[in-house]
């Protein structure tokens, strides 16, 4: 379960109360060429604010009518999701009463602070070309094109689902360089090509047999063309007796693969137990609440049934039965811990699937399917994939994506980015040797049966590099893959503390998770799109957290080259070696930068003589000097410093234990590369043990965590998180 981190404060803008506080690149008002908001940015909440969430958007979308030009189009609300901390409403744009694909509104506030933090604009302003919707054909007159496709290809085809609706032609959905098991890369290329016109269009589900797949079929409406086919489904290519989490990872030995012997596999093989139906007829079957194990796809093989409630196999190839127990668990395991992280649009909407671990007639991939009911089917060729701690979880992060109403490309874009990053993060608790912890697929991307060097948590690659351009999708997403696996690792996933690493993995997934509530629809494959879900994680762990780890996952993001760093970066040094590196290296309780002097300068006294030690029952005179390793300098009045006292004995817990000696606004300015002494502030000790000082820099070009923190927090993870805090031992 992830941290509870308590009750919430009002959070604190800076010197400057009207500017939002940076804490993502693209944070304020983002207007187009014609003056359009279409993107508004406040993750630290302190623009807006309303007695509710809802109450706060609702307000916000009247009072901003006129920028967003919502006056002159028909957006009406269509979905309102709550996750752990925060609120969607997204509102779909209609034209004569037709829905207009791709132009919606999205809103999104922090409940806890009932305040606006990211509001989307897609709407479509310009109609004058809509076709008119009496022109249209009548969907069985256009059947016949959505189905010619597949004939020759597939035993047989048969629309399942349509549509009417407008789309505005500007691309194409992205196409695999290889062929799927199910689909052919032709296939998948036939249509017309984009011409950036307003289509009324007939949108087709498609559902084919001989192989089984669902496509998604878009023919124009009024003149009969198909303009484009794209998969519905959502791939990876690629007690019970259980793997844990699979061989190669247990192991560390990249030998093993999908022919290696039973006998040598199951000694891999680990006890577990897992939650099933009771008896039907006398027998047990892989049967629960969330699962079903099911042969619904090709080849035919029967799933296990037995009289006792024992699902141990030996492994494949002498027990096939194996693979739905090993299925059944790991996905049973993760569905029941993403319900404990607290996502209310998941839990109210998570359903049962049905689950085929010999299926996709023995080929090496898998894919989850989004039907009703939901279904998964894994691929036996090369390693099964229903071997695959990594594919197992991977399949059914898709189906989380669909149940928080998120669509980010499926297979083709970044979906596989957190597909990808979550199984990993959750998979490490179960990894304590640390054996290839960011290989997504240990097992089935086995150097035997090796089908991708690209797909790694520990690409160098990055989004701002001049070869970006010929990277291919699936790079694309180990880069913000990668990026995800190290803002887990920076906010505790580093340490040998497997508590801190499970307490890391909690906050990140979950943050994932929020993340897609708040981030618009987009199925691109550009920088621009990783880089929204990537502001979004931070705009996520600000509602969640507070921004706890709104900094660490800022340099990881950076990093990877999805932005720069912030222009100006202020800190206080953590020891003499710390240059403002995030998160602070250890040790981080002797900041040089805050400092005691026993008399006044106005005595004479020179400051940077360096610290003395206080004296009990008179005044002192606190320094700090504060860095700014920024590229631009901090002007003066941009930020303020404010000192805190604390016992040690008291726990040292934020803001509990803490109690403030003074504030100045820094007046002067912060060169780059430079620093400045500030203060002094009086402060009068009274304690003879030992006594520390916080010293906390503020202001809306970098804020402090202990503004928008939800709080309380250790302040040692403050100090580790953010440079903008330093603290020291400063006992008399």
């Amino acid at each position: 379960m992830a941290q509870d981190y308590g009750d919430q404060q009002r959070n604190r803008p800076g010197p400057e109360a009207e500017k939002p506080l940076r804490m993502v690149p693209d944070v304020g008002e983002h207007t187009d060429d014609e003056g359009v908001l279409r993107k508004y940015v406040d993750p630290g909440a302190t623009l807006t604010r309303a007695p509710t969430a809802r109450k706060a958007i609702e307000q916000f979308m009247k009072a901003r009518t006129g920028d967003l030009k919502a006056g002159a189009i028909d957006l009406r609300e269509t979905e309102a999701s709550e996750g752990a901390a925060t609120l969607r409403i997204r509102y779909q744009q209609f034209h004569n009463n037709v829905p207009v694909s791709g132009a919606t509104v999205q809103a999104v506030a922090d409940v806890k602070q009932a305040a606006v933090i990211q509001v989307d604009h897609g709407g479509e302003l310009d109609m004058t070309d809509a076709p008119d919707p009496g022109a249209a054909q009548a969907p069985d007159a256009l059947k016949g094109v959505a189905l010619a496709p597949f004939e020759g290809e597939f035993e047989a085809a048969e629309v399942i689902r349509d549509e009417l609706a407008y789309i505005r032609d500007t691309s194409r959905p992205t196409v695999p360089h290889t062929d799927y098991p199910s689909a052919s890369t032709a296939l998948l290329q036939k249509g017309t090509k984009p011409d950036d016109a307003l289509h009324l269009v007939r949108d087709f589900l498609v559902e084919t047999t001989g192989p089984f797949e669902h496509f998604r079929v878009v023919v124009d409406a009024v003149s009969g063309e198909l303009l484009w086919i794209a998969l519905a489904g959502k791939y990876v290519t690629a007690t019970l007796k259980v793997f844990s989490p699979d061989p190669v990872t247990e192991s560390d030995d990249s030998s093993l693969h999908g022919a290696s012997s039973a006998a040598t596999l199951d000694a891999f093989r680990h006890d577990v137990q897992a939650e099933i139906a009771p008896a039907d007829g006398g027998k047990f079957r892989l049967d629960g609440q969330w699962f079903q194990c099911k042969d619904w796809d090709t080849p035919a093989f029967a799933q296990p049934q037995e009289t006792a409630p024992s699902f141990a196999y030996q492994t494949f190839p002498i027990n096939r039965a194996f693979l739905s127990a090993n299925a059944y668990y790991w996905l049973d395991s993760a569905a029941r811990y993403l319900r404990g992280l607290g996502n209310t649009t998941l839990n109210a909407n998570m359903q049962k699937v049905e689950v085929d671990a010999q299926g996709f007639d023995g080929g090496d991939n898998s894919e989850w399917i989004g039907t009703t009911p939901p279904r998964i089917r894994f691929g036996e060729g090369g390693a099964p994939d229903a071997a695959d701690f990594g594919v197992i979880v991977h399949e059914y992060t898709h189906g989380v994506f669909q149940w928080l109403g998120s669509d980010h490309g499926g297979s083709g874009s970044y979906e596989h980015s957190v597909c990808d990053a979550l199984p990993a993060i959750y998979r490490d608790r179960f990894n304590p040797a640390g054996h290839r912890r960011a290989e997504t697929f240990p097992f089935d991307n086995n150097a035997t049966n090796q089908w991708s060097t690209e797909r790694r948590l520990d690409r160098a690659e990055r989004f701002d590099g001049a070869g970006f351009s010929t990277f291919s999708f699936n790079l694309r997403n180990s880069m913000l893959g990668t990026a995800l696996w190290r803002c887990y690792l920076g906010m505790g996933g580093d340490s040998s503390d497997p508590d801190e690493r499970i307490e890391a993995a909690d906050a990140m997934i979950k943050t994932m998770m929020e993340m897609l509530l708040i981030v618009p629809d987009d199925d691109s494959t550009s920088a621009a799109h990783a880089r929204s879900m990537a502001q979004g994680c931070v705009t996520a762990d600000t509602t969640l957290t507070g921004g706890l780890f709104s900094k660490v996952m800022d340099e990881a993001f950076i990093g990877q080259g999805l932005w720069k760093r912030r222009p100006v970066d202020v800190y206080v040094a953590d020891n003499p070696a710390d240059t403002g590196a995030l998160p602070s290296p250890s040790p981080q309780l002797a900041s040089p930068d805050i400092w005691v002097r026993n008399n006044d300068i106005s005595t004479g006294d020179n400051p940077d003589l360096g610290h003395q030690p206080p004296i009990n029952d008179q005044p002192n005179h606190v320094y700090v000097r504060v860095h700014n390793r920024g590229t631009q300098a901090a002007q003066g009045g941009a930020f303020q410093l404010e000192v805190f006292r604390c016992d040690r004995g008291s726990g040292m817990i934020w803001p509990t234990h803490f109690q403030s000696i003074g504030t100045l606004v820094i007046d002067q300015v912060i060169p780059a590369n430079g620093s400045v002494r500030v203060g002094p502030l009086t402060w009068t000790p009274h304690l003879t043990d030992h006594e520390f000082l916080a010293a906390v820099v503020h202001g809306d070009p970098d804020p402090a965590l202990t503004a928008t923190l939800n709080g309380p927090v250790p302040a040692d993870r403050i100090v580790r998180f953010d440079n903008n805090l330093g603290l020291r031992d400063v006992a008399p």
